[in-house]
């Protein structure tokens, strides 16, 4: 699989090999059948890539430009800011296509570390939601880089968030993909 996934990466343009810091992010593949089986929740073919650029968000910084150009050749990625000074760049797949958004946010996370900004990387984060109503997400498996570990996040209503689906969907998860054992570093994003 991997071969195959490095031959349509090679097509696409990608011919550099995957850090290893950023392998558990394509390890959530698997990680996704157990959460329709279990939970019936399917990726919603959206992920984020958040990092604090130095100086004024918005100014076009070259990690701006950077990351806005990461990806897929066809469609761009959106950058865009938010009350907290954050970018957060937005990588999607129309058809909910988990392999390839993977693929997107790795090379997005790559890029920036190349071009020496891997100390601004925050998380990136991959949306899941209802199989019946994939327009709301319900979940979100947050990846801390810096670790090398997922935690679920699992928001309800506007400030709150759903600690025991989070615990479920962990306890599910510790032997597929490597899991944030310490709930105090599981931060809402």
């Amino acid at each position: 699989m991997r071969e195959i996934m490095a031959l349509l990466g090679s097509l696409r343009g990608r011919n550099r090999s995957v850090r290893p810091s950023l392998l558990p992010l394509l390890e959530l593949r698997s990680a996704a059948l157990t959460l329709r089986s279990g939970y019936g929740l399917a990726p919603t073919g959206v992920g984020t890539v958040c990092f604090v650029a130095e100086g004024r968000p918005g100014e076009g910084t070259d990690a701006e430009i950077i990351a806005g150009l990461a990806g897929d050749s066809v469609r761009r990625n959106v950058v865009i800011h938010d009350a907290l000074g954050r970018t957060i760049v937005r990588c999607w797949r129309e058809n909910g296509d988990l392999g390839w958004l993977l693929e997107d946010l790795v090379d997005v996370n790559d890029r920036l570390a190349q071009a020496g900004f891997v100390s601004w990387l925050m998380h990136t984060t991959i949306s899941f939601a209802e199989v019946r109503d994939m327009r709301h997400p319900t979940l979100m498996m947050v990846f801390r880089r810096e670790r090398g570990t997922f935690y679920p996040y699992a928001p309800r209503g506007t400030r709150g968030r759903d600690r025991a689906t989070e615990l479920k969907i962990r306890s599910s998860l510790t032997r597929i993909v490597p899991m944030e054992a310490d709930i105090g570093r599981w931060r809402p994003v």
